[in-house]
Formats: C-alpha cells, sequence, structure tokens
C-alpha cells in the first residue's frame, strides 16, 4: 500500500474512529459518523546518506460529529484528543510507493496530528451536526538506492 492508502487504513483500523462509517479517501458527505481524508500533496524534503528520498505529507481529515449540547463538545475535543496521543506513537510502517512505474518499498517513519479545530455547519446549524478538521503529516522515505 502507498502512503494514502496506508493512512487511510490506519485511521480505519483505529479504535477510537470505530463510530465513523469508514474513512473515505477525498470525500465526505459531512454528516454525523462520515469521515474524509484528504490529501494535500507530498514534498521532497531531502535524502537520507545512501540517497534515498525522504518526503512529508499532509492531510486533512474532516469528520462529521454531533454537537447538539456541551457533552457531544467535550466528547468531540477528547477524540481529537486521543486521536493526537495514538497517531503520535505510530512509527516505522513498511509502504509501497510506485515511482515511474517500478514499485518500491518505503517506510513511514513519523505520524503527527495537529490544528483540530471546528471547520464547519453543514446545514448551518450546529445542533444538527458539525465537522471538524485536523491536519495530520506524515514523514516517509522510498528505498529507492
Amino acid at each position: 500500500m502507498n502512503v494514502i492508502e496506508t493512512i487511510q487504513a490506519i485511521l480505519t483500523d483505529c479504535d477510537i474512529l470505530d463510530d465513523f462509517n469508514g474513512i473515505h479517501v477525498d470525500y465526505t458527505e459531512g454528516n454525523a459518523g462520515e469521515a474524509g481524508l484528504f490529501s494535500n500533496g507530498a514534498n521532497k524534503v531531502g535524502e537520507d546518506l545512501i540517497g534515498n528520498p525522504r518526503y512529508h505529507i499532509n492531510f486533512t481529515l474532516y469528520t462529521g460529529l454531533q454537537s447538539a449540547n456541551e457533552y457531544d463538545r467535550l466528547n468531540n475535543s477528547d477524540l481529537l484528543l486521543r486521536l493526537t496521543y495514538y497517531l503520535d506513537q505510530i512509527k516505522n510502517i513498511a509502504i509501497t510507493e510506485d515511482v515511474n512505474g517500478t514499485e518500491y518499498p518505503g517506510e513511514i517513519t513519523r505520524i503527527s496530528c495537529a490544528n483540530a479545530l471546528l471547520f464547519d455547519y453543514p446545514y448551518g446549524d450546529p445542533n444538527q451536526g458539525v465537522r471538524y478538521q485536523l491536519q495530520i503529516s506524515v514523514d516517509y522515505r522510498i528505498d529507492i538506492e
């Protein structure tokens, strides 16, 4: 799996996100129980000593949640905090990347989650659900050399 598929799988398998109806890629309706993972593109940040490229990619995870009362909003904040702690612990995950038609092994070396914020009222009323936005950053390398 490439880095996008791997992050989608990590989030889908995460117990913290069990209440969601899967994690969609580049799509979400914004309903409570929906989540969408959007890639913001990868940037080459350097090379290791033998010339293997290192990359950084950012994702935005949009989650639809209930927020009718203080209890819901507190649970939402707790979910975002627990997801941050969970992702920060994940390291050394194998990936496979297609570079110019050739498959290369690689490794996710770091995942972090930050900038969780209430982003939108999809239906104009916070009592009908809200959309949160989380930034997920991933560092990885591809073993070309």
